[in-house]
């Protein structure tokens, strides 16, 4: 299975930064941030088959095009805020981290309107 090759390189990856942290702590930033990358790519394609089913899944049901949009937008915002959070803390900056969850959850929320809009029409709708 994918997963647990994903998860055993990312085992092995923390053990070879606590290892690397004993000679010099510089080195750690490095191996996170390209055992990321490695990871990222390599559920990129399971990304890909998620959004073709989910994307049928609109079409059967008759959904707007526009909300798919708006979710796989919101998906790639808690990723990367998630991604921000942890790098902070790992850097032992914890404030940091706290406005980068800040500003991720604002941007969910700024890319949410339109939701906000059809559902405030929807509501309109049924209460006339």
């Amino acid at each position: 299975m994918d997963i647990i090759m994903i998860l055993g390189f990312c085992i092995v990856s923390a053990v070879v930064c606590k290892v690397s942290e004993k000679g010099g702590g510089e080195i750690k930033v490095i191996i996170v941030i390209a055992a990321c990358g490695v990871v990222f790519l390599k559920i990129i394609g399971f990304i890909t088959d998620i959004s073709d089913e989910v994307k049928d899944l609109f079409i059967q049901a008759d959904i707007d095009q526009q909300y798919l949009k708006i979710l796989f937008k919101g998906l790639g915002i808690c990723y990367v805020t998630q991604l921000a959070c942890d790098f902070c803390k790992d850097c032992g900056e914890n404030s940091l981290a706290g406005q980068a969850e800040l500003a991720g959850k604002i941007s969910l929320l700024i890319i949410s309107l339109p939701l906000f809009n059809a559902l405030i029409e929807i509501i309109k709708t049924l209460l006339v």
